[in-house]
């Protein structure tokens, strides 16, 4: 799970100034305690996209999250989703299987 404090937020017009001048250097999508949230590699710190209003801007889908990058130019990111349960798994009452490995090594 992703933890960070309120200097490490990033608001949507600072993100789009930083994106213009080539400072976003990667993204990572993350689990966070109310959502998932992007994580943004700016200038060797992570910073967490905000909202328009202030405090972070969680998303309830991969595809919400995944939408908001690509709607900026950003087609490569990372995902880290240790601990996420979709809402479709939710409803249903379903959990992931917890005797699956990760993809990646």
């Amino acid at each position: 799970m992703i933890t960070f404090d309120s200097d490490a937020v990033i608001d949507p017009v600072s993100f789009k100034e930083v994106l213009a001048a080539g400072g976003v250097n990667a993204a990572t999508i993350g689990k966070a305690d109310k959502g998932l949230v992007v994580v943004l590699r700016i200038a060797k710190k992570d910073r967490i996209l905000g909202q328009y209003r202030g405090g972070p801007r969680y998303f309830s889908s991969l595809d919400g999250a995944g939408s908001v990058l690509v709607q900026h130019g950003i087609y490569q990111w990372e995902t880290d989703a240790q601990g996420w349960v979709p809402r479709t798994l939710a409803r249903a009452g379903k959990r992931p299987n917890s005797q699956m490995v990760s993809a990646v090594g």
